[in-house]
This record gives structure tokens, C-alpha cells and sequence, in this order.
């Protein structure tokens, strides 16, 4: 609720659908000017045990057109999206809500109000593509200061997709020191998984593979310890040094951004693909195979990152 000395601005009044003339309270927007919401008591009951308790105590002194005005903390564009969620879909659409600024204000009131539907709805929100896709640590820090373990859970998944060493962002104040070493770790961790996986597959040895990097034996074959391991039988030496450099530069990659599309990489895909066209026997084939190889590795990789689990404290389901 707001301070009463908000009655002393001249209030203007919200358009449809909070401005029905059988309306039996207001609610007041802070912000100069406020704004008047004209709704129902037993609407906002249903969607609030806040306002349920509330209207059984003493109404307010501050009346307008013999209805009783609730001054309320919210500004008019949070209470307005708010409010909103609480008509029915055959009164008024949902308003959409276009920024997590805008959901954390909504997050806060809908707490406040003890509007559970409202939540619930907004965690489902969190989670959009258009949120966790483009700032997942946002979104991180966010769950964790309301305690969301499943949603953090997420969100920490597509942190992945990005270098841990991102640049600051206010939600990071939500959170502690020690839930953000966590994420921190998670990150590293992951990142060791992947690269480490990613090395081993090019140690395996797979005799039965026909892609150009096992079957060539025209250009250089990678050498060094590292390849005592590779047994591919008579006529297949071992896979070819452009191939293993590949694997190589990929598992770096990923050690940073330690997510299955990082293999995926254009740029380094195109630098294996110039090395193998110095191979009459390999240059036709490279990037077919290499383009078809980065699938399974790519799924290698998530396979390897879900056995990782984020430790995060205090969090609840």
C-alpha cells in the first residue's frame, strides 16, 4: 500500500476495462499523476487472499464517487499488467509483459498480494525463449531470489551457451557470493566434461567408420602419444592430422562455452575443411563428413553436460 499523502494528486482514470460503471472499489496506482482502476471486490478476492482479508476490515477514508479508494505502491504500468492477469481471457487478453524489469515488478506485487495463480503464471514467463535464450544469468538470478530451484536449474543449463565471464547485471544483487561461485564451478565443470569428451572420441578407436579422416591414407596422419590408443585394422592407420586438429580446437571451444552446438562452429568447420582440401583424397569429402560427424558430437556433449548438476542453496521446487 502507499502513503495516504498520495490523495492530494488529482488522479486520472484508467481506460477499459477498469473503468466499469458498476465497479465497487478503486484501486490507486502510485506516480504522479496516479491512475484509478475501478474493479470488483470479489474479482480481486478471488485472485488475492490480500484483498479477501482486506475487504472485511474498516474501509478506507479516501472515497471517490462514494467508492472506496485503495492507494496501492505499484505504479500504473505494473498494477495495469497485473491486474489484467486477473480478468477472465473472454473480458481482456493478458497484457504482455516485454521485459524481465517488467516481471520482476509484476513477481513482486503478485508476492505481495499473495496472488498464487499469478506466480505460477510468471514463472512459466521466466522461462520463455525470448528470456532465457538471450539472458539466461538474468534469468538465473531471478529464480534464485525467489527460491525457484527448477527454474534456476534451467536457467544455468543455457548459461552454458555463453562464456562465464559476462558482463555484470544488476539481478546479480539478488543473489550471494557463494550461489554465484556455484554457477561459477557448474560452468567449469561442464566445460572440463566437454572438452574431455570431445578428446576422448578422437582417441576411440572405431574401425567401422567411413568417414574421409579414417579411410584416407594419402595425406599426414596424426602422430604423437595420444595415438598409441587408435587400433582402426589393416589399411586404416589411424585418422589424419586435420581431422585431429579439428577435435582439438573444438574441445577448446567448448571448455569455454560448453554447450553441444559450439561444435557447430562455422569458422572452425571452414578451417578444418581448407586443411583437408590439400588432400586429393580427403578434399570432396570433409565437410560432408565433418558436417555429419558435428551432430553426433554435438549430442555427445549434452549427454556429457546433463550428468553435472548444479549445487544452488536454499532453492525449493
Amino acid at each position: 500500500m502507499a502513503d495516504h499523502h498520495d490523495t492530494i494528486l488529482t488522479a486520472k482514470r484508467a481506460g477499459y476495462p477498469f473503468d466499469h460503471p458498476k465497479a465497487d472499489v478503486i484501486l490507486r496506482s502510485s506516480g504522479d499523476p496516479p491512475v484509478d482502476f475501478r474493479l470488483f471486490k470479489l474479482l480481486l478476492s478471488l485472485a488475492s487472499p490480500f484483498f479477501d482479508v482486506t475487504f472485511t476490515l474498516p474501509q478506507p477514508d479516501s472515497v471517490e464517487d462514494d467508492l472506496p479508494v485503495i492507494l496501492m505502491s505499484e505504479d500504473k504500468h505494473t498494477l495495469e499488467i497485473l491486474l489484467r492477469l486477473c480478468y477472465p481471457i473472454s473480458v481482456e487478453e493478458p497484457m504482455p509483459i516485454t521485459s524481465l524489469k517488467d516481471l520482476q515488478l509484476v513477481i513482486q506485487a503478485a508476492m505481495k498480494l499473495e496472488m498464487e495463480g499469478i506466480q505460477k503464471y510468471t514463472r512459466k514467463v521466466l522461462l520463455e525463449p525470448r528470456f532465457i535464450e538471450s539472458q539466461p544469468l538474468r534469468v538465473f538470478a531471478i529464480a534464485c531470489r525467489y527460491g525457484w530451484a527448477a527454474e534456476a536449474r534451467k536457467a544455468a543449463r543455457f548459461t552454458l551457451r555463453q562464456p562465464i565471464t559476462v558482463p555484470f547485471v544488476e539481478e546479480l544483487e539478488y543473489i550471494s557470493a557463494a550461489i554465484f561461485y556455484r554457477l561459477q564451478e557448474y560452468h567449469r565443470r561442464c566445460g572440463d566434461i566437454a572438452a574431455s569428451r570431445i578428446l576422448e572420441l578422437a582417441n576411440e578407436a572405431t574401425p567401422d567408420d567411413d568417414r574421409v579422416w579414417t579411410t584416407c591414407l594419402t595425406c599426414p596422419r596424426a602422430g604423437g602419444r595420444n595415438r598409441k590408443r587408435v587400433e582402426y585394422g589393416p589399411g586404416r592407420p589411424g585418422p589424419r592430422k586435420w581431422w585431429v586438429a579439428w577435435m582439438i580446437r573444438v574441445s577448446e571451444e567448448v571448455r569455454g562455452i560448453p554447450w553441444g552446438e559450439t561444435v557447430k562452429k562455422y569458422d572452425l568447420m571452414k578451417a578444418a575443411a581448407e586443411e583437408a582440401k590439400e588432400c586429393i583424397v580427403c578434399k570432396d569429402r570433409a565437410t560432408e563428413d565433418l558436417e555429419d560427424f558435428s551432430h553426433i558430437l554435438s549430442a555427445e556433449i549434452e549427454r556429457a553436460i546433463s550428468s553435472i548438476s548444479l549445487q544452488s542453496v536454499e532453492l525449493k521446487d
